[in-house]
């Protein structure tokens, strides 16, 4: 079966990322500090810890917005959450304590969205303006990140992002076994939908304005729910929200290949994250900064072509597609993560 012409432009992505020659470490991006570092980390965070309950002056007018500045068409309502840590009132959004970015022009926060079941609305993780808010949140010091989303070396390949290729196979593709989620103290209000890959693939197509619109977006994330030995305490963390055709910069040989599993915990695919820069302009002549976080690239469900999420900025002379199969491994039935 052959991929797609889309597919196959994008799988250049990936072969770029995987080449084993690396360039000399830039200089650590503005806002970044430090020396990059040569692998990428994914470790766990404290999730009582990294959040903050936070008193909207008018909640139901709070902009949902993304990296590049665009408002979303999801709403921003407070008080609707059960089962969430910190467990906010009914005037408040659940906020993260890692940073407060500058977004055209103003200083905006990362609003934690998500549920437990059952559900009474599916709040959208979104960023959202400083300014709505009565109070700053206290930002957490920037070791409790775990280094986590720190710069590396190497990140050169143009890409660009593109959530709306990912199909509906995403939701049946689940990134915790039945096994793993009795083993949690919330198992009773964990899994279906809320435990799904589709959750990083294109969670923009889950939330609507009241008028119906919805936007294509995902994340570029701290950490990821999963590690090489299993569940990532405290992962999946938001650090950005990405909307279709933001460019990215992705970074040689920083890959995660992670199981995914059906209703049964039967392996039913794998998943392709990559590491990736990410500017953001300030704004007011303010100049731009330098983010760093993980992607999804795509997926294989079953034994069906792989799907990419991303796709090369430019079309350019390249090397043949390789065959099915050539960047990914056969299933492991739940086996460890593979770095490559």
């Amino acid at each position: 079966m052959r991929p797609s012409a889309a597919a196959a432009a994008a799988s250049i992505v990936l072969a770029a990322v995987a080449a084993s020659a690396r360039p000399a470490a830039p200089a650590a991006p503005a806002g970044e500090g430090g020396e990059p570092r040569r692998q990428a980390a994914n470790t766990s965070f404290r999730a009582a810890l990294i959040s903050a309950c936070l008193r909207a002056e008018r909640p139901a007018r709070v902009r949902a917005l993304a990296f590049d500045g665009s408002r979303l068409p999801a709403s921003v309502a407070a008080g609707h959450e059960p089962g969430s840590r910190p467990r906010c009132g009914r005037r408040e959004l659940r906020v993260l304590r890692f940073e407060a970015l500058r977004i055209g022009g103003e200083r905006t926060y990362v609003r934690r969205g998500g549920c437990a079941l059952p559900c009474v609305v599916r709040q959208a993780t979104v960023h959202v303006p400083a300014r709505a808010f009565a109070h700053r949140v206290r930002l957490l010091p920037r070791t409790a990140r775990n280094g986590n989303g720190e710069p590396v070396s190497g990140c050169a390949q143009r890409a660009r992002n593109a959530p709306q290729s990912a199909g509906r196979e995403l939701r049946r593709m689940y990134y915790k076994t039945p096994a793993e989620l009795r083993a949690r103290r919330n198992a009773g209000r964990s899994g279906g939908i809320g435990a799904s890959w589709s959750n990083y693939g294109d969670p923009g197509a889950t939330y609507r304005s009241p008028a119906g619109r919805r936007a294509h977006y995902n994340y570029l994330l701290w950490n990821l729910p999963r590690m090489e030995r299993g569940l990532l305490p405290g992962g999946g963390i938001v650090r950005a929200i990405l909307r279709a055709g933001r460019p990215l910069l992705l970074c040689a040989g920083q890959r995660l290949t992670l199981p995914a599993f059906d209703r049964a915990g039967a392996a039913n695919g794998e998943v392709v994250f990559g590491y990736a820069r990410v500017r953001g302009a300030s704004g007011r002549g303010r100049g731009s900064y330098a983010i760093h976080g993980w992607v999804l690239l795509g997926y294989r469900y079953l034994d069906r072509p792989f799907v990419w999420t991303v796709r090369r900025s430019s079309p350019a002379s390249s090397p043949p597609t390789p065959p099915a199969g050539a960047l990914l491994r056969p299933l492991g039935g739940g086996g460890p993560a593979r770095r490559h």
